[in-house]
């Protein structure tokens, strides 16, 4: 085992050597979590909603009703006819009064606009319930509607409604910081453990690095087991210096640290088998260097590194599933989202380990010590 950590360690320590590393490993994924995470993260004011109300009622519980929906988080107004154009309409129909006082059903009609802002139309449906529930509460309490304005008492609220999600689904909304820098740990373990990787693989064959090594008194399992085992820790290393800088300057919220940080070693794994098999097969370090791009970028728009995946359509996010980072990104999603636990990601790292065992016999069917 120490030979296998001393190859590891010499991988690492030429790779930190590189003039250009902490340009690739922070500065330039910090140039993705700003820009990206600034796109991501919404106003972060409270969204202003809009309700047109037509109150076609001739009685006075229409009017009474309306100023149940009155609030200084919702702009109310009252027109005589349906505009042409609107955000959101709540129609009080002519007969309001009269069915109440008759304690007859009824209807009241609330039409959207497929464009308006749907943060601000939660927002208006969730106080028409709440007029309608208080309504119905002062009723109960007050049930004689010939003197309810005249004798009625202070409301009593006997009814809660209260805005969330449903149990055991999304506990916050996939935005912002919280979306993006997980995003970018898993593109720029792609990329950097893929170039870094590959690279040194095929440099050192080239070399004859590989076959002095097997000269000594290593053997060939070791040997591999130190090449894979210094890119496993050049993807945590990115990982780590990403999650200090997200914890330090952007507030990075993981949900369980030690789930997240289970995803990232798993999907590093997947990643430094996939990078002993590219150095393997390619030649040319610019063509490893173009390859690695090709597929961090390609991996990282179909796992949804770089928009929530939740967003996209059904075949889009069918097809991410080829790609590793998908089953990373849907595991930190439930992680961070939903507040899922071990069992929730379970399916994620076994995928991954799936990949990485095709990844690693890969990689071991076409390692070669020398051209």
């Amino acid at each position: 085992m120490k030979k296998i950590w001393h190859i590891a360690f010499i991988d690492i320590k030429r790779m930190v050597r590189d003039k250009t590393y902490f340009f690739w490993t922070l500065l330039f994924p910090l140039v993705f979590i700003f820009i990206f995470g600034s796109i991501y993260k919404g106003d972060t004011q409270p969204t202003a909603a809009s309700l047109v109300v037509l109150n076609r009622d001739t009685g006075p519980w229409g009017a009474y009703f309306i100023e149940k929906i009155k609030t200084p988080g919702i702009d109310v107004q009252v027109v005589d006819k349906e505009p042409a154009e609107y955000s959101r309409i709540l129609i009080i129909p002519q007969d309001f009064s009269k069915k109440i006082t008759d304690k007859e059903a009824q209807q009241l009609v609330f039409k959207k606009n497929a464009d308006a802002n749907t943060q601000a139309a939660a927002q208006v449906e969730t106080k028409i319930i709440q007029a309608i529930a208080g309504t119905i509460t002062e009723l109960i309490l007050h049930p004689d509607t010939a003197t309810f304005f005249e004798e009625r008492q202070p409301f009593k609220n006997i009814i809660e409604i209260k805005t969330g999600f449903p149990e055991n689904t999304l506990k916050k909304m996939p935005s912002g910081f919280d979306h993006v820098i997980p995003g970018t740990i898993v593109q720029f373990i792609m990329m950097m453990v893929l170039i870094y990787g590959g690279s040194v693989v095929m440099e050192d064959r080239q070399q004859g690095v590989l076959a002095r090594i097997l000269f000594s008194s290593a053997s060939i399992g070791e040997l591999w087991g130190g090449k894979f085992l210094g890119r496993l820790v050049m993807g945590l290393i990115q990982a780590f210096i990403l999650v200090i800088t997200g914890k330090l300057f952007f507030n990075l919220n993981l949900g369980n640290n030690f789930l997240s940080l289970l995803n990232a070693v798993v999907f590093s794994i997947t990643i430094a088998s996939l990078s002993i098999f590219i150095g393997s097969v390619l030649n040319k370090e610019d063509l490893i260097i173009g390859i690695s791009v090709l597929l961090a970028n390609i991996f990282s728009a179909l796992g949804g590194c770089w928009w929530p995946i939740e967003v996209v359509p059904q075949t889009f996010r069918t097809l991410g599933m080829i790609s590793p980072a998908f089953w990373a990104m849907d595991s930190f999603h439930k992680i961070i989202f939903f507040n899922g636990g071990f069992g929730d990601i379970a399916l994620n790292l076994i995928v991954l380990l799936g990949f990485a065992l095709v990844f690693t016999f890969l990689a071991v069917r076409f390692f070669r010590i020398k051209d």
